[in-house]
């Protein structure tokens, strides 16, 4: 349940939370090793003799049952154990966990070990067996008053490749919101304390902060930039939510998260919302926080160990998912409408670079050229790329004299949307005009020109720069990206390295792979040599070779890549159970691998469907009909 990193130590962090530790410091190894341990040390109320052996060796003692146990002591913090058995979460990433505590109450040390190799023998699983004292020391005011505290070592890692610590700080601050309640608790990793797990800079729209007077829901107060509400039974809930300038590429920050007490219950999602929503797609966009302490105060405990998940099929959770399902509704039709309005702006900008030939245009002409471009901009499915080819036929058009009852038409509509447009087009032959079909028509010739060379058995430099050229052919989402060769070098060293050269004729590698990039993103493409077939482990290999590549990138800053995309394409993939596995493996890596019969025809179906709409808007069109049988 905790073979993450991050699921294992935010346990311990949680631990050191209940003792009332005002710091906790993690240090994690820069290399990976048979050497390489993982501390996590604070200074909190530490243990004494009796509590190691009757509390924390004890499986699933729970503390809340004992006094006030839904407190602590002194700081009266909220109790975020409950289980009784995070404590032992370093056995998913370590085979050792050794304890090393100061009691505050007394000032005794005591250090002990515990072997999860030694535990699983029969002594322990059968019969119970004594786990040995590694050393004691007893009372001490002085060491009680000054040096009090609890820390762990986890040695004999699992890990089977180097932590990014930038990645665990980001991702052990999307856990916990405590720093965020409290001034007297600080988490630090590597002596560096925890980021904003939000990128701020990336934020388009904050809510609560961003409603509108006429859309803020009844019963709503703000305190601290934090929606406040109430559900049935006067259970209180917290709440944020943020919209990002760009589609949300991390897992973890992509969904609504739900904490309890300060500490993750559930992993974000969408409150079990499925299809039809407005503005469905700004889900990529949407990213925010819950808190709801009554989840953790339940008398059933009804979040999952690993705290990822709550039972929604619980009768307590309903009035909670009824409010996430109407809220998330509520703010992805509100960014729809304001996404429409900020990208009407930009694109009256752009439309600025055709003021030289618009303002050739009478007044009059002008002003409804404006107007229907604005309108067309408001259509969500539309890609920036896409709007911009439509809006300069649009404008050329005009300037020729075509079409000008059709754009009046859209300039005067009120609302323009997809149906309508390819409707109205086809209807007004426009869709020939404005070269639409002759665009398609090009991409399929381009996915028919590549099979033809696939099947010339030419997988090799006229395949790679075939596809450089054209990245759409392996998916409409690559089209914006170009050819990248500052990375060429870190390629090289990486198929070395994960034994890739070690699969040519003479240990060479004759090829090399294609990168491509847009922006931050970077994908590495992984083309297979003619006839082979991808088994276990050249997937596993591949898997290797692109995480060789992050590792190698990751701290070459300058060149600003921040997110690396792994795709292999081979001749076959082999149809046996591992191989299956691989792939789903892959696939959680951000890794994935298809076969060229697979990938071609998926994309010739897009186009070919694509054609067919627009045949069925216009079937009687000699043209357009042409073009489909060409």
């Amino acid at each position: 349940m905790y073979q993450s990193p991050v699921a294992a130590i935010a346990e311990m962090v949680s631990n050191s939370w209940d003792a009332e530790a005002e710091a906790v410091r993690i240090s994690l190894p820069t290399e990976l090793n048979a050497d390489s341990e993982i501390i996590v040390s604070d200074n909190g109320n530490g243990m004494t003799f009796n509590e190691c052996e009757q509390r924390y060796l004890k499986v699933g003692w729970y503390r809340r049952e004992t006094g006030d146990g839904q407190k602590s002591g002194e700081k009266q913090r909220p109790v975020l154990g409950r289980k009784g058995i995070g404590k032992f979460a370093g056995f998913g990433i370590a085979d050792i966990i050794s304890i090393d505590t100061i009691s505050k109450e007394t000032g005794e040390r005591t250090k002990f070990h515990l072997d999860i190799n030694q535990l699983r023998t029969h002594e322990y699983v059968a019969e119970g067996g004594d786990i040995d004292v590694d050393s004691f020391e007893p009372k001490d005011e002085k060491r009680a008053a000054e040096n009090h505290g609890t820390t762990i070592r986890l040695t004999g890692l699992k890990l089977k490749r180097r932590l990014s610590i930038d990645s665990f700080k980001v991702s052990m601050a999307r856990r916990f919101l405590l720093m965020q309640r409290v001034e007297d608790f600080s988490i630090l990793v590597n002596d560096d304390p925890l980021p904003n797990g939000e990128q701020i800079e990336k934020i388009e729209y904050i809510f609560p902060r961003d409603y509108k007077p006429e859309q803020k829901p009844e019963n709503l107060n703000i305190i601290d930039g934090w929606g406040v509400e109430k559900l049935s039974a006067n259970r209180e809930i917290k709440w944020k939510i943020n919209f990002y300038r760009e589609p949300i590429d991390e897992e973890e920050l992509t969904g609504i998260a739900i904490f309890s007490r300060g500490k993750l219950a559930q992993k974000p999602f969408f409150f079990n919302l499925s299809g039809g929503l407005s503005g469905q797609h700004g889900q990529e966009y949407m990213s925010g926080k819950v808190e709801a302490d009554y989840i953790d105060d339940l008398p059933e405990d009804i979040i999952a160990t690993e705290r990822q998940r709550i039972n929604w099929e619980h009768e307590q959770t309903l009035p909670l998912e009824n409010w996430g399902q109407q809220r998330v509704r509520q703010l992805l039709g509100i960014w729809r409408d304001r996404r429409g309005e900020e990208r009407r702006r930009r694109i009256e900008e752009k439309v600025l670079t055709f003021s030289s030939r618009l303002d050739k245009l009478p007044p009059h002409e002008k002003r409804t050229v404006n107007k229907a471009i604005t309108h067309l901009a408001s259509i969500p499915a539309l890609s920036e790329e896409q709007f911009q080819e439509l809006g300069a036929s649009v404008l050329t058009a005009w300037e020729q004299g075509r079409l000008r009852a059709l754009i009046d038409e859209i300039a005067e509509r009120e609302v323009v949307d997809t149906e309508w447009l390819l409707s109205t087009l086809a209807e007004a032959d426009v869709l020939i005009a404005l070269n639409v079909a002759e665009a398609v028509r090009t991409k399929l010739e381009a996915i028919n020109g590549l099979r033809r060379l696939i099947n010339k058995r030419e997988l090799e430099n006229s395949v790679r720069d075939f596809i450089a050229e054209k990245p759409y052919l392996l998916d409409s989402k690559w089209e914006t990206f170009k050819k990248e060769i500052s990375v060429r070098r870190f390629m090289e060293e990486a198929a070395q390295e994960a034994g890739l050269k070690d699969e040519e004729d003479d240990g060479q590698r004759k090829r090399i792979d294609l990168a491509l990039r847009s922006g931050e993103h970077l994908l590495i493409v992984e083309f297979m040599r003619p006839g082979l077939r991808a088994d276990w482990d050249h997937l596993s290999r591949c898997r290797r070779y692109i995480h060789l590549i992050r590792e190698k990138i990751e701290p070459q800053t300058a060149l600003g890549i921040k997110k690396i995309t792994g795709l292999i394409v081979a001749d076959y993939l082999d149809d046996d159970a591992g191989v299956r596995r691989e792939l789903s493996e892959l696939v959680k890596t951000d890794i994935y691998a298809y076969d060229w019969e697979s990938l071609l025809d998926a994309a010739e179906k897009r186009w070919s469907e694509f054609l067919d709409i627009l045949g069925q808007r216009a079937p009687q069109d000699e043209r357009l009909d042409s073009i489909q049988k060409h």
